[in-house]
């Protein structure tokens, strides 16, 4: 049997010596159901978490526009650009407003450190004052007014940007593994061969694919998923049935994804030019109607193929009816008494939330690596024992006769005296004569209590058959035998009375 080892009063026993650290492992990809469990810690209203999510969606839209913006100003690649779009994802995820470290920094900030990292991660090298002036100089419109990059007014920007750094690397959880999604939708298109209609939907996936990143879809499913949705919605964009045919016979599982995880990402991408027209690149470029068009024929296929709306759907909170611009409100208040169902976290949600106070906090990329490093940590806080039962016959000692009494002999003593019976042995029998002792007293002790009392002019100097004289004061009979101390001052008065008048 194992279990913690714990101390007398319950509470479990601390460990000794120093904390074995902690480990979190990096969770590259996230569902669906882990981001909305993120993003629930703004608030806990229905309509108020309706109300924030809306001003995340509205940040996060402006951090990646930040971020395309100034990474075309710095002529970097596009590689970098997603990798600052993933990091600003997982940051903003992992530090939500509402948050002590939500609320302490502003998001050009987080998006300007999410730029930085990425350009070292890239090998993109770029230091925190040339992003920043290049951002500045994008508001001015002068060439006088723009300013290089070492002018102190980057000093402190700067200093705010290199600490946020740390908590972006710590949302990435170190994790330097970086995704090429516009080379593998390359390889995907040079598969379905040459053409001008190929390039014409090549040309228009690749923007498709930058526009993408601009959602969660990045932090949800691979590369080779975000290339398939991207060449399709392209082809259907573009009315190219023939590209859009030769795409649908590409074999999915030799990619690693399935058709559920590319309707998924097409869903998100139309949601966001639907929903977001002017935040995206595509969305100006064509009509509403073309989107809701794409829309209504994907929605037809996963109701006829019984395809989910997310591959691991969050769980619902509460019934709840889309009423004033779509904000949902609770249908009915909760009765009184009634308590709520707590949310469990899924499996797939990433552990974001920091740890405080328990040792040293430490990376990993391997999971199985992390079980087996804590599997062998917690076999020494726990203790292992074996449990027998077994019957053994304890005889009961005999106990040793009692000593014999120093008080008066049996013809004196008493009948509780008598009566009284030893452990181990048989009580002492009562003979005749006692019983007719005790019969005796009983009887004498009626005839006292039946016995009138005496007048007040005989109680004096009265005696009974035995010679005891009856006491007026202490109403009891007194033998002069056995008198003590206390009464000899009461008949001293008496004595010398009488014997004045045996005088006389």
């Amino acid at each position: 049997m194992v279990s913690q080892k714990r101390m007398s009063n319950g509470e479990p026993k601390p460990p000794v010596g120093p904390h074995p650290s902690t480990i979190r492992v990096s969770a590259q990809y996230v569902s669906q159901a882990g981001v909305e469990q993120q993003l629930e810690q703004i608030t806990g209203d229905a309509q108020e978490r309706s109300l924030a999510e809306a001003k995340e969606d509205s940040l996060r839209l402006q951090g990646v526009q930040w971020i395309d913006v100034v990474r075309r100003a710095l002529h970097l690649p596009v590689r970098t650009y997603t990798t600052a779009c993933t990091y600003y994802h997982k940051f903003r995820l992992a530090h939500p407003p509402g948050t002590t470290t939500g609320d302490g920094y502003l998001w050009s900030d987080a998006a300007a450190a999410s730029l930085l990292t990425a350009c070292k991660m890239e090998d993109t090298l770029k230091k925190s004052r040339e992003v920043l002036a290049a951002s500045y100089n994008l508001k001015v419109s002068a060439a006088h007014e723009q300013l290089p990059a070492d002018d102190p007014i980057f000093e402190q920007p700067s200093r705010i940007v290199i600490g946020l750094e740390r908590l972006v690397l710590e949302a990435g959880s170190f994790d330097f593994r970086s995704r090429a999604p516009h080379q593998v939708l390359s390889k995907i298109a040079r598969s379905l061969g040459k053409g001008e209609d190929v390039k014409k939907v090549h040309d228009l996936a690749w923007t498709a694919l930058t526009d993408i990143y601009r959602t969660f879809a990045p932090l949800k499913h691979t590369a080779s998923t975000l290339a398939f949705a991207t060449l399709e919605l392209a082809a259907r964009l573009s009315a190219e049935e023939a590209v859009l045919q030769r795409l649908q016979q590409v074999s999915m599982p030799a990619w690693q994804t399935s058709r559920a995880e590319i309707m998924e990402t097409e869903l998100d991408s139309l949601d966001l030019y639907i929903q977001h027209t002017t935040s995206s690149i595509l969305g100006s470029r064509y009509s509403l109607d073309d989107f809701l068009r794409i829309r209504l024929a994907l929605n037809k296929e996963c109701n006829d193929k019984s395809i989910p709306r997310y591959c691991v759907a969050p769980t619902p909170q509460a019934p709840t009816s889309q009423v004033q611009n779509g904000h949902p409100t609770p249908v009915s208040p909760p009765q009184p008494g009634s308590t709520q169902q707590s949310l469990q976290i899924p499996a797939s949600a990433p552990e974001y939330a920091p740890v405080v106070g328990t040792g040293t906090l430490r990376f990993m990329l391997n999971p199985q690596l992390a079980k087996n490093e804590r599997d062998q940590v917690e076999s020494h806080f726990k203790e292992e024992w074996e449990e027998y039962e077994e019957e053994i016959e304890v005889p009961i000692p005999r106990s040793e006769r009692p000593a014999p009494s120093t008080g008066p002999p049996s013809s004196r003593a008493s009948s509780r005296d008598r009566r009284t019976e030893v452990k181990g042995e048989e009580p002492e029998k009562r003979r005749a004569i006692d019983e007719r002792r005790e019969l005796d007293r009983v009887r004498e002790r009626e005839r006292d209590r039946q016995r009138p009392r005496d007048r007040e002019r005989d109680r004096d100097g009265h005696r009974d058959r035995h010679g005891r004289r009856y006491d007026d004061d202490r109403r009891r009979y007194d033998d002069r035998r056995y008198d003590e101390r206390r009464y000899g001052e009461e008949r001293r008065p008496r004595e010398d009375r009488r014997y004045r008048d045996e005088r006389r």
